[in-house]
């Protein structure tokens, strides 16, 4: 699992933040078809502060 977030702002800086969360859960090579139902044995948490 690999979890990241964002915050953005317009580009005149008129609007406040908007701030986004996304979370991906990712497997490389031949996996059984239900490897996504139990909790993930990796988790890579890239979150950064956002005021």
């Amino acid at each position: 699992m690999l979890v990241l977030n964002y915050r953005f702002t317009s580009a005149m800086g008129i609007r406040g933040w908007s701030y986004w969360l996304d979370t991906f859960d990712i497997a490389h090579g031949p996996v059984d078809r239900d490897v996504f139902l139990s909790d993930p044995t990796v988790i890579v948490d890239e979150r950064g502060p956002v005021r």
